[in-house]
């Protein structure tokens, strides 16, 4: 499976892991952010198009424990949780680290976009950053060869870029729509360098597109990504080869 995207129920790809193999769990699974009928004009195209809050029933009722509890007998000690999640779901998340002998929940990291959606409504403020929580299998020291700083700009649990666009943008070929929520590569490679020794393994079982894949193969790191739906699988797949 090494350096593969599968394409499988994400709790059925772990069960194929074996113990203590991964070095760095990165991914991005649902966030239950969506709102059914919570359609907002796109300003982007300048078009009477609009934006889609309601993603699909698999972003309403997500469960991270299952996943957590399965990927946690995966990942080697001293390795990395490294999760993107929403505001609605980072207590849960940090919950389970404190609860579980094993884990540490070291801290938030956060994504600034620095092109965020505009807010035209003016009811509430610019969503402008996303979270992702790092939780550890055991303690972190110095000498750990998966914690890798290198300057003092390393150190710092802000990170800033843009909104995917362009042509790191990708649509799918069968509806010619973006994924919802593609991660830029600026930002997978930065915290895969921290997370992983060169040669290590990153795991991804919600990869999508295949931005943190394609991010630890520019890098010099091995994966295994997974996707349950078929296309994105297949387009993280072509990604790769390009």
């Amino acid at each position: 499976m090494l350096n593969t995207i599968q394409c499988m129920d994400a709790m059925e790809f772990l069960k194929q892991l074996p113990d203590e193999s991964v070095n760095l769990c990165f991914t991005d699974p649902p966030y239950n952010i969506s709102q059914r009928k919570k359609i907002f004009r796109d300003y982007r195209n300048g078009k009477n198009a609009n934006i889609n809050y309601d993603y699909g029933e698999w972003d309403y009722t997500y469960d991270p424990i299952p996943f957590l509890n399965e990927a946690k007998r995966t990942l080697i000690p001293g390795g990395s949780f490294i999760i993107f999640t929403s505001e609605q779901l980072y207590g849960t998340y940090r919950q389970w680290a404190l609860e579980d002998k094993d884990m540490l929940c070291k801290q938030m990291i956060v994504w600034v976009k620095t092109n965020p959606l505009p807010n035209f409504r003016k009811v509430s403020y610019r969503q402008a950053t996303e979270l992702m929580i790092w939780i550890s299998k055991g303690k972190i020291s110095q000498s750990n060869p998966d914690f890798i700083f290198t300057t003092q700009e390393d150190t710092k649990n802000v990170k800033f870029a843009p909104i995917c666009s362009g042509k790191e943008r990708l649509k799918r070929p069968d509806t010619g729509k973006s994924h919802p929520n593609q991660k830029p590569l600026s930002i997978c490679e930065g915290i895969i360098a921290t997370h992983c020794r060169v040669g290590g393994i990153v795991v991804d079982p919600y990869c999508g597109v295949g931005s943190i894949p394609r991010a630890a193969q520019n890098i010099g790191r091995q994966f295994i990504g997974n996707d349950f739906d078929s296309v994105y699988a297949e387009m993280s797949r072509t990604r790769l080869l390009t």
